[in-house]
């Protein structure tokens, strides 16, 4: 394989990691931080949010969210 080829090739791989990485950071700034809590009332209607949806950091009820899924979908 020639100098230009082997060049090529790991700039496309190094694109493709970098790519790869891109994605990976992406999908895990939308991933709650372990531990860390929602509040306790919703965002939206000010009833109370349980606690599953709490430990996985929701600020909205059940309800609400699915009205904004919705209205989001359009």
């Amino acid at each position: 394989m020639s100098g230009t080829s082997e060049r090529m090739l790991e700039r496309d791989e190094q694109t493709t990691l970098w790519l790869r990485d891109n994605q990976i950071n992406s999908i895990r700034s939308q991933i709650p931080e372990a531990g860390k809590l929602g509040p306790e009332d919703c965002q939206e209607c000010g009833n109370d949010i349980p606690m599953g949806r709490r430990q996985h950091g929701y600020d909205l009820c059940v309800e609400c969210a699915s009205v904004r899924e919705v209205m989001e979908r359009g």
